[in-house]
Order: structure tokens, then sequence, then C-alpha cells
């Protein structure tokens, strides 16, 4: 899968809470692992999934979480 990580998101003015803070513009808030590149599709994808299903109660942790760990 190829990713663009060169790709510029403008994050200010969206309530990020690495670039809304009050500082000069010039500064470079290293401060904090915020990640500054697009989620990648194939996670957008399950979230989009899950948003349109409508129900959002309590869940249990499936198996296939623990496997993915583990492998």
């Amino acid at each position: 899968m190829r990713y663009d990580f060169d790709e510029v998101i403008p994050r200010r003015g969206t309530h990020s809470y690495k670039w809304d803070i009050e500082t000069e513009e010039d500064v470079l808030p290293m401060w904090v692992a915020d990640m500054d590149f697009r989620t990648a599709p194939a996670v957008v994808d399950v979230l989009k999934k899950r948003v349109e299903h409508g129900i959002f109660g309590y869940t249990k942790v499936p198996s296939e979480y623990y496997d993915s760990i583990v492998d």
C-alpha cells in the first residue's frame, strides 16, 4: 500500500491541541506526539462501517483483537 506522507493537512483552527495553543505562529509544537498525516484509508473505512451501524453501546473485545497484538 502506498501512502503520501508528504501531504500537508492544515490543522490550525480545528481545535487541535497541538496546533491551536497560544503561541507564536512560527513555533513548531514538537512537545506532543500528535500525527500530522491522514489516517490510513483501511482504518477510516472500518470506522465508517461502525458509525453507519448507528448503535454505540458497550461491546466486548473480540478475540481477533488479541490475535492482532500477539501476531
